[in-house]
């Protein structure tokens, strides 16, 4: 049984969210509810719940206050919020999971349905390192990415990345040091989250950060050179947007 702790300070998302768990969710039991960070660090140590459904604006604060302000965090977070594009983009970065009010009641069930079979702890103090760093207005240089694989949980500089592969269902991320790390997602995955970024797509394949770009081939061939010392092709047609955004840099 996931046992859940709800913090938001509007009495209506909470009774919204009470109906869904009751109606949807066997699995899924809510243990109690808070309405500001006081009341949700008192709860939080009273009940050690397994997940928090954690609202942003709180009464007396933030969610972020409060979780800032615990020294060891040892339960799976879900964010609730309004659409806040800086706060939505830096949970996306971090592999945390959100969802928006007005709270849909589906996407909300499946969601809790999704974590109640998982017994094993999440990597949230990881996680959050990550948010928190997104969630600087002077991140420029150090935004990161949570990347999950089967090998583990790792914590990734964007800045560290050299280009990616798509590998069916798979994303290989080439690295710096000549770290190589495989997610088992497609590259689809990540493509909002890094093309924003100073990232290319050059092909169907491959993405790469321009940023670790030092020129093309001097053969001709439609090859751009990273910094890893590869020659990565890309549709000729694309040369031009190429050229225009390694000069934009």
């Amino acid at each position: 049984m996931l046992r859940i702790l709800v913090i938001d300070d509007e009495e209506s998302a909470r009774f919204i969210i009470r109906h869904i768990i009751d109606e949807y969710c066997p699995d899924v039991e809510l243990v109690g509810e808070a309405d500001g960070v006081e009341s949700g660090i008192a709860q939080i140590n009273a009940l050690q719940p397994d997940l928090v459904l954690l609202d942003i604006h709180l009464k007396d604060g933030s969610g972020f206050d409060l979780l800032r302000t615990l020294d060891v965090i040892r339960f799976k977070v879900v964010f609730v919020t309004a659409y806040e594009k800086y706060a939505i983009e830096a949970i996306k970065f971090s592999a945390l999971n959100y969802f928006l009010k007005p709270v849909d009641p589906q996407e909300l069930a499946t969601l809790l349905n999704f974590y109640a079979p998982k017994t094993e702890r999440e990597n949230t103090a990881l996680k959050l390192n990550a948010f928190f760093t997104n969630l600087m207005p002077d991140f420029e240089g150090k935004k990161k990415i949570v990347l999950e694989g089967d090998s583990g949980v790792f914590l990734v500089n964007i800045n560290d990345i050299i280009w990616c592969e798509n590998l069916e269902n798979q994303t290989r991320f080439f690295l710096k040091n000549a770290e190589k790390i495989t997610i088992n997602k497609p590259m689809k995955a990540y493509l909002d989250l890094l093309l924003d970024q100073k990232f290319f797509r050059l092909n169907k394949n491959f993405l790469v950060n321009l940023r670790q770009c030092t020129g093309f081939d001097e053969s001709g061939a439609s090859n751009i050179i990273t910094s890893d010392n590869c020659f990565l092709p890309f549709n000729p047609e694309k040369r031009k947007g190429l050229q225009q955004s390694l000069a934009n840099l």
